[in-house]
Order: C-alpha cells, then sequence, then structure tokens
C-alpha cells in the first residue's frame, strides 16, 4: 500500500511540475516587452504628438527549409495553429510564396508569408510576419503587445529580427524647424546620434538608445533607432517615422 501511495505521489508531483511549466511559458510569453510597446509608450507621453499608425515587421531564416515542399510542411503547421487564415499561392520564375492574410478586427492588416527563393542551388527561404494598426491608447497597446507575442512564439522557430514603426506628426500650434523636432525625439528616447542626413524639408537620424532591445551595426557602430522627419511647406504640419533598428515603411 506505501508503495502504491508513493507512486501516485511522485505522479502527482510531476503532473503539478509540467502545469506549472506551461503556465510559466505562457506567463513569459504574455510578459514579453516588444520595442512597439517601448516606442508606443514614450511617444504618447509627448504632448505636442499625435500618432496615427503603427506596424510590425518580424523575420526569420529557415535553416532547415530547403525546398518548396519543406515550405509546404512548414505552411500545413501554420494552418493547424491559425485554422482562420486565408492562404494564396504565388509563384514565378525566382520564387514560391506562401501567403496567409488574417481577418481580424484588432489591425488593420496581418499577413504570414514563407518564401523559398528558387534562383540559386541552395534554396534560401525565410517567414515573415506583418502587422499594422491605427492609432490605439496605451492599454490597447499593451493588449495588442500580448498578441503578438504569443502569435510570433508559434509562427516562429528560432528568434526572429523584429523591426517596429510608428508614424506621425507634430502639432500644429508649434512652428519649429526640423532640427528642433529631431532633438525633442533623440531627448524624449534618451538617445545618441550615430549619422544623420540633413535636408531643406526632409531629416533621417540614425541613432541608439539604452531603452530598445533590437540592434544592428552601422559602419561597425550599434544603432537601434531611425527617425525620418518630414515638413510639407512652411506653416504645414510636420511629420515622422520611429523606427527600430530601422524604418521598414516608406517615409
Amino acid at each position: 500500500m506505501k508503495i502504491k501511495i508513493d507512486k501516485i505521489l511522485i505522479v502527482l508531483f510531476i503532473s503539478v511540475g509540467l502545469i506549472c511549466l506551461a503556465f510559466g511559458n505562457k506567463s513569459t510569453i504574455a510578459s514579453t516587452k516588444l520595442d512597439l510597446l517601448t516606442l508606443s509608450e514614450i511617444l504618447q507621453k509627448e504632448e505636442n504628438i499625435t500618432i496615427h499608425e503603427w506596424s510590425l515587421h518580424a523575420r526569420e531564416k529557415l535553416e532547415n527549409v530547403k525546398s518548396v515542399e519543406d515550405a509546404k510542411s512548414y505552411q500545413e503547421e501554420l494552418k493547424k495553429a491559425f485554422p482562420d487564415g486565408n492562404w494564396e499561392e504565388v509563384k514565378n520564375h525566382q520564387s514560391t510564396k506562401f501567403i496567409m492574410n488574417f481577418s481580424s478586427s484588432e489591425f488593420s492588416e496581418e499577413s504570414i508569408t514563407i518564401t523559398t527563393s528558387l534562383t540559386t542551388n541552395d534554396p534560401s527561404s525565410y517567414i515573415i510576419y506583418e502587422v499594422k494598426g491605427k492609432k490605439i491608447g496605451d492599454k490597447e497597446m499593451k493588449r495588442v503587445n500580448k498578441v503578438i507575442s504569443e502569435k510570433i512564439s508559434v509562427i516562429f522557430r528560432d528568434k526572429p529580427a523584429i523591426f517596429s514603426c510608428i508614424k506621425g506628426e507634430f502639432s500644429d500650434k508649434m512652428n519649429e524647424t526640423l532640427p528642433y523636432y529631431v532633438n525633442e525625439l533623440l531627448n524624449a528616447f534618451d538617445a545618441k546620434t550615430i549619422e544623420a542626413l540633413v535636408e531643406d524639408d526632409f531629416v533621417s537620424t540614425s541613432a541608439y538608445t539604452h531603452v530598445l532591445e533590437e540592434g544592428m551595426e552601422n559602419n561597425e557602430k550599434a544603432m537601434n533607432l531611425q527617425l525620418g522627419l518630414r515638413t510639407h511647406g512652411m506653416g504645414e504640419k510636420t511629420t515622422f517615422v520611429v523606427g527600430t533598428p530601422i524604418i521598414t515603411i516608406e517615409y
């Protein structure tokens, strides 16, 4: 009888341990703070800034996907994870793509793309997750952060490169020069300029800040923040795009 009880206790301990591990993993996913959320939190504290839209682009090279057949197998895995997705196959002489578009009320656009190059003897494959949304408040962005983090953990096999961008504009009440606005954004992120391109109606600045996680090398210097600002004429609005580690959308 004692041996039987001991066995039951061991099974219970193992079961509890597995449950705790599972909840621990979910908690880690849910608590992951994306740079997109950090960008949003910092920009929303600026009184003279209005955010219009945001986007996130995550990408990973699939080392074990060497053919279209391998890509189809990966696609089947994702179909099970996202049964409501709408898939299409796009072929040309250079590549084959499997594209899934989400139908979601939370985002304006959302998609997954598996692409396999056919132009070399050793085909390379990538998986890309893209999501875009309009202006939302701080609480909603925290919820979006959780939803996107969970999807990233399902879509990717390893740690993807993640690019986050936010578009907006400065208040019409202000009438400052572009360098003034650039310095305001750099100060908000506690960032230092790495290099900059300055024109009469446009400024692009690469910088580094300790508040963001993603990063890359630029001329052997670490950078993880890019700013693009444009003025639309005397007395007109000044728009901006903030991206990490670089801007991946048109500005």
